[in-house]
């Protein structure tokens, strides 16, 4: 279940581009443009890791999936990009980095991004998230947030998303373990992989633990009641004075470039395949998975539809034959042919669809 979505950033963008309407200093400014550009680029990489979030959760009764959840506890704020929480309330805190270029990790834990040419260092968005967790935990037990019942408590993952085309050079995971930060669709794959990895055993032996649906979707909207979004006084933060000086009549070219951007985002293309319109977000998951989806545009129920599989006959027998349950042969994705092979005395060394691994346990 997708509970919130992310808050707008239109009027802070038009406060900045209206600002660069006004007669101000060069180093004002370049600020403003700066605070602009960074204003951009966070929104489109949180939409890149938002898209895969709400792709695995949209359905799923067993997830709930928060966006842009800002707290303020104590006197401290903490700016949450995403929350994923399950049944067995493991919170999933994430903290969305865009750096298309990438990070390099030093064997300290320095965080480094590649910019102008040289690397330059940059907050860790594990300590961070850290932080940020810490003010969640305290403010969801200071309001006793969390359902009160026997054997049931609140736990918390940090995690550190990236755009899927980034790069990330990591020291040895022995010297300093960076497991937590995952390109956004590896990151789907990751907690799906963790649901399937409870075994029907596991998955009696936590019963217990175990909340309904109802008290978790109730849970959630608690904290999303304690969302308070933030308002961001540029002027004072720029020292303009707007007393002083005029408007100048000519819009800065950053201004018309970041309005097409804006306006770009609201665009909407056409599903190739039934002619739906799907929003950029969806056309740009299209484009980075081209082998996937055979180079077209589609819309997300044709994503799953086996109608976009290669037309020539040939490839889609040896594609079915290369993954198919040896069971039932129902075709199967890479992820279940992975777990097979990694479960091979589990499974006889066959390939079996997820249903079919339920029927070979028990």
């Amino acid at each position: 279940m997708i509970l919130k979505q992310k808050d707008t950033r239109t009027e802070d963008i038009q406060e900045l581009n209206r600002l660069l309407s006004l007669n101000i200093s060069s180093k004002q400014r370049l600020l403003i443009e700066r605070e602009l550009k960074c204003l951009l680029s966070v929104n489109s990489g949180e939409n890149s890791s938002a898209y895969y979030l709400d792709f695995a959760c949209k359905h799923s009764k067993n997830w709930v999936l928060i966006h842009d959840l800002r707290i303020e506890h104590r006197g401290m704020v903490a700016q949450i990009d995403h929350l994923i929480i399950n049944r067995f309330l493991n919170i999933h805190v994430l903290e969305t980095k865009n750096c298309f270029h990438g990070f390099k990790i030093t064997e300290t834990g320095e965080f480094l991004t590649y910019y102008k040419n040289e690397y330059k260092g940059i907050e860790s968005p594990i300590e961070q998230n850290k932080r940020h967790i810490d003010l969640l935990q305290m403010a969801i037990e200071d309001r006793n947030l969390a359902p009160n019942r026997l054997g049931i408590s609140v736990s918390y993952k940090n995690y550190v998303l990236i755009a899927p085309n980034a790069k990330i050079d990591r020291p040895l995971k022995h010297v300093f373990d960076t497991s937590n930060i995952l390109k956004s669709d590896a990151y789907v794959s990751h907690i799906e992989k963790e649901m399937d990895n409870l075994s029907i055993i596991g998955a009696f032996a936590l019963a217990p633990k175990l909340v309904g649906t109802d008290t978790l979707e109730e849970f959630a909207q608690k904290l999303i009641r304690l969302h308070r979004p933030g308002k961001y006084n540029y002027v004072a933060k720029f020292g303009i004075d707007e007393n002083s000086i005029q408007a100048v009549q000519q819009q800065p070219a950053l201004s018309l470039v970041t309005t097409i951007k804006e306006n770009k985002a609201t665009v909407t293309k056409a599903c190739e395949q039934c002619g739906v319109e799907i929003e950029e977000k969806v056309a740009y998951y299209c484009r980075i998975n081209k082998t996937k989806f055979n180079g077209k545009t589609l819309c997300q129920t044709c994503q799953k539809s086996p109608a976009q599989a290669p037309e020539p006959q040939l490839a889609i027998e040896s594609e079915s034959k290369k993954d198919s349950c040896e069971s039932c042969g129902t075709v199967v994705d890479s992820k279940v042919v992975y777990f097979c092979r990694l479960n091979k005395k589990k499974f006889d060394s066959k390939i079996l669809c997820r249903d079919c691994q339920l029927k070979h346990s028990n």
